[in-house]
């Protein structure tokens, strides 16, 4: 389905299922068909909502944006279809902009999954989220050995080669320049102190072998924040979702369930 937003700009999400609404953000460089593992467990029980994000899939995009732009997205379209509040889960960038709702519209998130992220970065990080970016404008093929390589880890690459073939397959399908734009956007994670001061309830997820955010980060994360919680799943990187469906499914049921009824 697709959604015209104010600024013109057209979003086009995936849903499914019927009950209490969770609105599903990807990693960078992929798509809403990124979750469909997860939906296939959860549509007997859930509405859910998959976007592709600005410039990604089949969504527009008019220039440069900001995580804030991407949180404001995903408010919108929630508002929009008159959903809220709804539980926000994203991995990776899309943690982020599940962070970014809690932020600037709190009372469309009922609750909010961070997988496979922090909430800020220091100067070391933001530099080398920069030569991503800088690396990006070259071509999609000149990120994806390293890409690939931060995202599965040896044994998932002989294991499952066909979780990596979907993800080089949606990564190469990418504009060079979306790509920069969005690892700037990235670069300036922020929302550290915006989610201390935050009554969402949260649930960060981490995956044990994550190599891009450590599982020991993710912890701490969660162990800074109020109304958090802290998981990790055994053997994932760092797309965990797409490696591990069934057992993110449970964590995100399993905090869905305990978050107080919507009327």
């Amino acid at each position: 389905m697709r959604f015209r937003l104010k600024s013109g700009l057209t979003l086009r999400y995936i849903t499914r299922g019927a009950g209490r609404p969770v609105v599903l953000m990807h990693p960078v460089g992929l798509r809403a068909e990124f979750w469909l593992p997860v939906i296939a467990e959860l549509e007997h029980q859930y509405r859910l909502l998959a976007i592709d994000a600005r410039g990604h899939g089949e969504s527009d995009f008019d220039g440069p944006f900001k995580l804030d732009d991407l949180a404001r997205d995903a408010a919108e379209l929630v508002r929009a279809v008159g959903l809220g509040p709804a539980v926000f889960a994203g991995c990776s960038m899309g943690g982020m902009v599940a962070q970014g709702v809690a932020a600037l519209a709190p009372e469309l998130a009922s609750g909010i999954v961070i997988a496979n992220t922090t909430f800020t970065r220091d100067d070391q990080g933001r530099a080398m989220i920069e030569q991503r970016a800088v690396q990006a404008e070259k071509g999609m093929p000149v990120v994806l050995p390293s890409t690939l390589a931060r995202w599965f880890n040896a044994q998932c690459q002989l294991n499952r080669p066909d979780l990596v073939l979907r993800a080089r397959d949606w990564l190469l399908a990418n504009d060079p320049a979306v790509h920069a734009i969005a690892w700037r956007a990235i670069r300036d994670l922020d929302f550290a102190d915006a989610l201390r001061k935050s009554g969402v309830p949260k649930l960060c997820v981490a995956g044990a072998e994550d190599q891009s955010a450590a599982a020991t980060a993710v912890r701490q994360m969660a162990h800074d924040l109020p109304h958090a919680h802290y998981r990790e799943i055994a053997g994932a990187g760092h797309l965990a979702p797409l490696e591990e469906p069934q057992e993110f499914a449970a964590l995100l049921r399993e905090f869905i369930e305990g978050l107080p009824k919507q009327g």
